[in-house]
């Protein structure tokens, strides 16, 4: 048995102004109360220490685990703002977790309301097929003289931009392309950030993760760089669906080594000699699924001979690929 760590943040306005005196309660799986806390003037409680099964159960794909501890997590500010009620908090060992707390404001003259986040496993667990290359089943059929929508090369679509751009921000659609779903709209970085972390395990090796977060940049910014779903009538740049796009959990938690990655290399991403377009970097778990692309649970073990991020991922997409850094970045996206 291990330590992770969790603090939480409270803030409201987008994120723009903190919730200072909210109370915070922190209940373990069994519904036992382990820590009650209250935000400071920044929105922050103190970061408190939890029981979380031993890292080692993280970095063998055969091992059945537990992963991590899991936690519920009460924010209450009574009579000023809805009760948030976080299920499924996630405590790796070794870990320091930032929960952020989206504290909406309670309508003059209403009951106290509360609303429920359920965070899901991570995606590295998940045994759905992802058909990210081809995954346009859902959406509205393309059609063009000779060319099936499944026929079409990965790297070609119908609309693109003229230049790479990295967007301030990000519009999600919070289910699959054509289902009834809430968008969000998130900064670009936060959105790589959960990503991430709803992706694969934040205890893997720094090389891994790197290579990983290098892969799901590239993602996104290929489908905002195509246009792939504005092109075809939809008012959001990327889904939370892993059976087109890659996991995003709206409300989770983020682990803080995961945001450090991304805040150092979010403008960075895949691209082929003479391609203009981010490189199209399809993965999936590689052991309860796989994919002609990245193998999530592959680039533990090539970090751990020692490979560094760009070698990994010549191990799995064309060897000439190559890291590159834009800092045009388009403001009020």
């Amino acid at each position: 048995m291990g330590l992770g760590y969790l603090k939480i943040q409270a803030s409201t306005g987008d994120g723009a102004l903190p919730v200072e005196g909210a109370k915070v309660i922190i209940k373990d799986d069994t519904g036992n109360v382990i820590y009650q806390l209250t935000t400071d003037e920044n929105g922050k409680t103190e970061e408190v220490s939890l029981f979380a099964p031993d890292k080692n159960h993280t970095l063998d794909p055969n091992d059945s685990g537990p992963f991590y501890s899991l936690f519920e997590v009460h924010v209450i500010y009574e009579k000023k703002y809805i009760t948030k009620i976080i299920k499924g908090v996630q405590v790796f060992d070794t870990i320091h977790t930032i929960l952020p707390v989206s504290m909406l404001p309670l309508p003059e003259g209403s009951p106290q309301l509360v609303e429920v986040i359920e965070i899901p496993p991570p995606a590295i667990q998940d045994t759905t097929p992802r058909h990210q290359i081809n995954g346009t089943d859902m959406l509205p059929t393309f059609t063009q003289p000779g060319t099936s929508m499944n026929e079409m090369p990965s790297q070609i679509t119908p609309f693109a931009l003229r230049e790479v751009v990295i967007p301030d921000y990000i519009t999600v659609h919070l289910g699959a392309p054509t289902a009834y779903a809430r968008n969000v709209r998130v900064k670009f970085a936060d959105y790589i950030k959960n990503v991430a972390s709803s992706e694969i395990y934040p205890t893997w090796p720094q090389s891994s993760l790197e290579a990983n977060i290098y892969a799901q940049i590239s993602f996104a910014l290929n489908r905002v760089f195509t246009e792939w779903y504005r092109s075809r009538g939809f008012n959001f740049d990327i889904t939370s669906s892993t059976a087109v796009d890659q996991a995003f959990v709206d409300g989770r938690e983020i682990f803080e080594n995961i945001s450090v990655i991304v805040d150092n290399i979010f403008n960075s991403f895949i691209r082929r000699p003479g391609r203009l377009e981010p490189f199209f970097a399809q993965f999936c778990s590689g052991t309860t699924v796989t994919c002609p692309g990245l193998s999530q649970w592959g680039t533990v073990t090539l970090s751990n001979q020692g490979m560094t991020p760009i070698q990994i991922l010549r191990r799995y997409y064309p060897n000439d690929v190559m890291i590159v850094t834009s800092n045009n970045i388009r403001r009020n996206n």
